[in-house]
């Protein structure tokens, strides 16, 4: 039996991280399902002809839609790759300070005394904090690079931007001052709720204009297009959506410790769970009956970004849900929290999935003259191709593989460009000499010695062998 991301003891499992992130993947496909609708030659355009070409089923779907996926799957998204950032850089940190300590000869350390100790302890904190930040940053890089390569199929790729996040904000992930996290979510909130305004307040109240996607014809040129709006799309979704906020908030969770053992907390779960959900709901009703034309909801200079705020909560709701769902430490998972590990354990690899199973299945609709495709009817497609993942990576946890194609590709990558990070140096002696408050001392100093079996990349580097809990989307 394989240990999932959080491990205890032997073979037993905290599961809810990667629960969630399995169930996450279904929202996710019932999110992005409507920009592969857009290729079918009668697609509508957006307006009172997506409204005409809707029957009752689909439009009581999409009422579904919006109310729970739609702008809520992205930001749980977010919560868990920031979750998933705190624990990497927890763990690397646990590591590299270990490590450290341990390469210090105990003759040198003998004599210090309590001062010499601090500034010790000071600059192995700062060494692994640094560390971390490397770590997260690096990962960063090259997920920028897996969503440029996704995005010559899926301009809508989301890898990127969650990659270019974690090059911008490695610092303030790893640190610990919550304050500041707090402060740099509450400051792109701002940002991203006010642009979300200025946007909607020039379209007053038509039906069916924000959250559909015109009709696009394929041509040669669709990869270089594609990956055009990709480049464009990817930082402003840093700057004018929740994306930020999101992961700071899933950093914070993973400091809280409420998503790794949800033991003891089932009422303050089942509280968040029912709020978040019921806040997510009633904040994307108004958007929802007038993108519906059902009734004067107003115009969207408001509801819409009602809408994406009360996605947060939604989000929330769902995180705390899942986390019930999964559940505290055992050996052994029931079936459904078992086929949602599975996927969650191979949560990239399923992500990139869904694109060539929607081009497949699409294409082939396509050639047998399908010219459009009803809301509903996508979504249960998009259902049908998330199970079919998530058999796929079942079988693989049956096979013994503990990692998709993806999720080793990406570990491979960042461990084998990893580079050197200097050792601090070690005080010998100081002045006898009292010392004032902010008196610099220039003592003598001596490098750590290097770590036996570290290799040649130092302490630092992401061993291949390691436990890495962290999952790239």
């Amino acid at each position: 039996m394989h240990t999932l991301s959080f491990t205890g003891e032997r073979q037993v499992r905290f599961p809810a991280p990667d629960v969630a992130r399995g169930f996450m993947l279904a929202l996710i496909a019932l999110a992005n399902v409507p920009f592969w609708l857009r290729y079918f030659p009668d697609a509508p355009h957006a307006g009172e002809a997506a409204l005409a070409a809707m029957n009752d089923v689909d439009q009581w779907w999409y009422l579904v839609r919006t109310l729970f996926v739609d702008r809520r799957a992205y930001p749980l998204f977010s919560m868990l790759f920031g979750f998933g950032m705190a624990i990497m850089a927890s763990r690397t940190m646990e590591r590299e300070r270990r490590v450290a300590m341990d390469a210090i000869p105990p003759e040198l350390s003998a004599g210090w005394n309590p001062l010499q100790r601090e500034i010790v302890r000071d600059a192995v904190e700062r060494r692994a904090r640094r560390a971390a930040a490397r770590l997260i940053r690096r990962r960063g890089w090259w997920m920028l690079a897996f969503g440029l390569v996704h995005a010559v199929f899926f301009s809508g790729d989301i890898i990127g931007t969650y990659g270019l996040v974690a090059v911008i904000f490695a610092e303030v992930i790893v640190m610990r001052r919550a304050w500041l996290r707090v402060l740099v979510g509450a400051f792109i909130a701002s940002l991203s709720l006010l642009g979300i305004w200025s946007m909607s307040a020039i379209a007053g109240r038509e039906p069916m204009v924000f959250e559909f996607h015109d009709p696009v014809r394929l041509d040669a040129g669709y990869p270089l297009v594609s990956v055009g709006s990709w480049l464009i799309a990817t930082p402003m979704t840093v700057l004018t959506a929740l994306v930020v906020p999101c992961v700071m908030i899933g950093v914070g969770v993973a400091r809280w410790g409420l998503l790794q053992d949800p033991r003891g907390r089932g009422a303050l779960l089942a509280g968040i769970a029912c709020g978040g959900l019921l806040i997510g709901a009633l904040g994307a009703v108004p958007f929802a009956l007038m993108q519906l034309d059902w009734a004067c909801a107003g115009s969207a200079s408001w509801s819409y970004p009602l809408f994406h705020a009360s996605g947060v909560a939604g989000a929330c709701g769902w995180l705390a849900l899942l986390a019930l769902v999964g559940g505290g430490p055992r050996e052994n998972l029931g079936s459904v929290c078992a086929f949602l590990s599975a996927i969650g354990r191979r949560s990239m690899t399923a992500y990139l999935s869904q694109t060539l199973l929607f081009i497949f299945i699409f294409g082939v609709l396509g050639a047998f003259g399908v010219r459009v495709l009803g809301v509903a009817v996508s979504g249960l497609l998009a259902l049908g191709v998330w199970a079919l993942i998530g058999f796929g990576c079942v079988i693989a946890e049956v096979g013994g593989t503990s990692r998709g194609p993806a999720e080793w590709a990406l570990r491979w990558l960042v461990a084998k460009t990893a580079r050197p990070l200097p050792l601090p140096t070690l005080p010998l002696a100081f002045p006898a000499a009292s010392v004032g408050p902010g008196v610099a001392i220039p003592g003598p100093s001596l490098s750590m010695p290097p770590v036996p079996g570290a290799g040649p990349h130092g302490i630092s580097q992401d061993s291949p062998g390691s436990t890495n809990v962290n999952r790239p989307i």
